[in-house]
Formats: C-alpha cells, sequence, structure tokens
C-alpha cells in the first residue's frame, strides 16, 4: 500500500528529529572535549600560558607570585574555598620547588618533573582521603556502605550507587568504590 506524500513527508521528519534528538548530546559532548589529547589541564601545569605574561615561553618569579595572589584573591571571594587560599591544592605555592635549575624561571618541563616528583605522594594522600572518607561514611563499621550510609555521608554519590555497585550486593566495597572512582 503506497503512502501519500504528505505522510511520507511527516514519517521523514519525524525520523530526523528523533536522529537530531539521539544525535545531538553526542556531538555536544564530543564539541566539549578538551584539547590536546583529551585531558583538561588544571592547576599551574596545564595554565603555564596564562601565567607566562610577557610570553616569553617561561614564568618568572614575578609572573609566579601576582597569579599566585590572583587566586588567592579569587579563592577568598568564594567562603567555601577559602580555607583553601594560600595552600597547596592544584598548583605547587613554592617557586623554588619548581624552579629546579634555580635560573630564576619555571619551564613547563619543571613543571612536568616537579608532578613526576610529587605524584607517590598525592597518590597517598589521596589514598588518605578515601580511607578517612570512607571510614567516616561506614556508620555501622562493618567495612562496606550500604545505601543509606551513602545517601547520608556521600550525597554526591548517591545517584551512582547502583552504577558502582558492580556485584549487585545492595553495598559498596572499598574496591568498588576505587574502581567507580577510575572509571569517571
Amino acid at each position: 500500500m503506497k503512502q501519500s506524500p504528505m505522510k511520507q513527508s511527516s514519517m521523514k521528519g519525524r525520523v530526523l528529529a528523533a536522529a537530531l534528538l539521539v544525535l545531538a548530546p553526542a556531538a555536544a559532548a564530543l564539541a566539549a572535549q578538551p584539547a590536546e589529547g583529551g585531558r583538561a589541564h588544571r592547576g599551574m601545569h596545564g595554565g603555564i600560558e596564562r601565567f607566562d605574561t610577557d610570553n616569553d615561553g617561561r614564568i618568572s618569579r614575578a609572573e609566579f607570585d601576582k597569579a599566585r595572589a590572583e587566586r588567592d584573591a579569587r579563592m577568598a571571594q568564594h567562603p567555601e574555598h577559602a580555607e583553601r587560599a594560600g595552600k597547596k591544592q592544584h598548583a605547587p605555592l613554592d617557586f623554588d620547588a619548581l624552579d629546579a635549575n634555580r635560573d630564576g624561571y619555571i619551564v613547563r618541563s619543571e613543571v612536568t618533573a616537579y608532578h613526576e616528583r610529587m605524584r607517590p605522594q598525592r597518590e597517598a594522600e589521596r589514598k588518605a582521603r578515601f580511607d578517612e572518607r570512607f571510614t567516616a561514611a561506614d556508620i555501622n563499621k562493618d567495612g562496606k556502605l550500604s545505601r543509606v550510609e551513602v545517601d547520608e555521608k556521600m550525597g554526591r554519590m548517591s545517584d551512582r550507587f547502583a552504577w558502582i555497585d558492580e556485584n549487585r550486593d545492595g553495598f559498596l566495597s572499598r574496591a568498588e568504590l576505587a574502581a567507580g572512582r577510575d572509571r569517571r
């Protein structure tokens, strides 16, 4: 049975609309991906160009101090982040720790080397924070987190509970949480 041209046009319009609904979010996500291998740069390492105000390919102590002061001022404007202002967080605040060759300038290779040197310490700190948060959330101290414990103590994770609960036992183990963190 042959359809009328009007019905065919209407059907094509619906198919096109459905395709756009499916493809638009994927296209937006693809367009939003960061450049340079898909890794978003954070802190000083990725923003080295931003701190290099005279565009000479290196950061002087004056440029470093100015960037640090601006960061601290921004942090102080947001009370929820004020306690972090002036502390070592994403970017090291010690110029001398970055300036490995002591020439008075920081270049990209020195920042990369610093981050590599600090990796074991950061991983140990991350593990300690994880253990501390897990222990605090484990209200009944049974070594695993129930849905209630996650809802109460780790609210931001609540919507991902089922995704992280790999064995579907209704609890999150340390291993499941670590694996879930790695999947993000």
